[in-house]
């Protein structure tokens, strides 16, 4: 994995951000510490070189006072309701540790040589992985004998958590194309096209709607985003995914098949319906959404401060006797990104979050579209996938989901490599 062409530095971040994908399996705590590490490393950078040219582009300024708006929410919620506690306070806090990546990325993986190290033991760690879920669907448990608490769902070394699909969503699809950029020959065009169809195949199988419905649609991107004079190859993607999916549908996982549908049928069984969203009510998700917006609306400027959903949502007031899941609308947050800044931050903190999108894909995503960069492209459409409305989410300030959207949008903050 290290190289001898480089030095004590680069080696050193070759070897934390190769392992990152590692440590989203392990824990939170790992997590966290390749956080410092990063953050560590990127300070030690920017004062060795003098390097704080960084600190004028606009998207972080706007990132920045985002930073401080959601800090002085919590403080203010506090303020006026101290029973809620102080655990938004101290998230608020640590939410930098999420937003400091998107600077932190482009100074530190400046060469090219280092992000090919780091990607190729990703497409080990992928493949790994999509070997499991494998072995955990016709085995009952995975590779080292843990069985996912959820009979339904296949959890590989998550354990107890359902985020492999959202795992490979991110990891699986950004990783492959990567070699898709920079590895384009027959030889590694045919392998990349049957991972990407195995990586989709595996999301499958995981049994998560929200991540195969995802990646379902950033595969289908990826493959028009390729190359016109790659046409042929086009084809290749295109046939290799046809019969292995058609295959894999109809005599490999009819159970898993049925069970994805399933969320569709109970949106489509509502006859009559007198709105879009009376068509949602039959999706326990649903439940979520609606004591979010009713929260919002009695909150609507500033929210009721990080972490507080759980708190307010046990309010009589949220409780709707002619809703389906009403008694289940309360959890750690709304599971919609959306509803949970709407909820949580008001219209001043949501307002904030979509400027500095805007700000970020104005200037990015134009750029990379005009270089045909499908590495980057890959990137922001992940991003503008992962912030669809509706479909479920996990929280943005939790440490995995937090982790794994502000990384990819460093990411895609990427200058051009040397």
């Amino acid at each position: 994995m290290i190289s001898k062409k480089l030095g004590l530095k680069d080696n050193f971040i070759i070897i934390l951000f190769a392992t990152l994908p590692v440590a989203t399996i392990i824990g939170n705590f790992f997590i966290n510490f390749c956080l410092f590490c990063i953050f560590s490393i990127f300070i030690f950078q920017v004062i060795k070189t003098k390097n704080f040219i960084w600190l004028k582009d606009k998207k972080l300024i706007i990132l920045f006072t985002l930073y401080v708006y959601i800090c002085a929410n919590s403080f203010f919620n506090y303020y006026i309701s101290p029973p809620i506690g102080y655990d938004g306070i101290t998230r608020s806090l640590l939410f930098l540790k999420f937003l400091i990546l998107f600077p932190a990325i482009p100074v530190l993986l400046d060469k090219k040589e280092i992000l090919e190290k780091i990607f190729k033991f990703w497409l080990f760690i992928i493949f790994i992985i999509i070997i499991d879920i494998f072995f955990e669907k016709y085995n009952g448990s995975n590779l080292i004998g843990f069985k996912s608490l959820d009979s339904t769902r296949i959890t590989s070394f998550f354990y107890d958590e359902n985020v492999v699909g959202a795992f490979l969503f991110g990891f699986g699809f950004i990783t492959t194309t990567f070699f898709f950029q920079n590895k384009m020959t027959k030889k590694y065009m045919v392998t990349l096209n049957l991972t990407l169809v195995l990586v989709l195949l595996s999301i499958l199988m995981t049994g998560e709607r929200s991540a195969f419905l995802k990646s379902t649609l950033l595969f289908l991107l990826i493959f028009y985003f390729i190359e016109e004079k790659k046409l042929f190859l086009k084809k290749i993607h295109l046939l290799t995914f046809t019969i292995l999916l058609a295959i894999s549908l109809l005599f490999i996982f009819p159970n898993i098949l049925l069970k994805q549908t399933e969320f569709f049928k109970r949106i489509l069984k509502v006859e009559n319906p007198k709105s879009l969203s009376q068509r949602f009510e039959n999706i326990k998700y649903y439940a979520h959404y609606d004591t979010a917006i009713e929260i919002f609306k009695d909150n609507k400027l500033n929210g009721i401060g990080n972490k507080n959903f759980r708190f307010k949502c046990h309010h009589k007031k949220y409780f709707k006797e002619n809703l389906k899941f009403t008694h289940q609308r309360c959890s750690t947050h709304p599971h919609q990104i959306h509803f949970e800044l709407l909820s949580e931050q008001g219209l001043i903190g949501y307002f904030i979050f979509i400027l500095f999108l805007f700000s970020f894909f104005k200037e990015k995503f134009l750029n990379d579209l005009k270089d045909k960069n499908i590495f980057k492209i890959t990137i922001n459409f992940y991003i503008l996938i992962f912030l669809i409305p509706i479909l479920p989410s996990g929280s943005l300030f939790a440490t995995f989901n937090g982790f794994l959207f502000w990384f990819f949008l460093g990411l895609a903050n990427l200058k051009k490599l040397s």
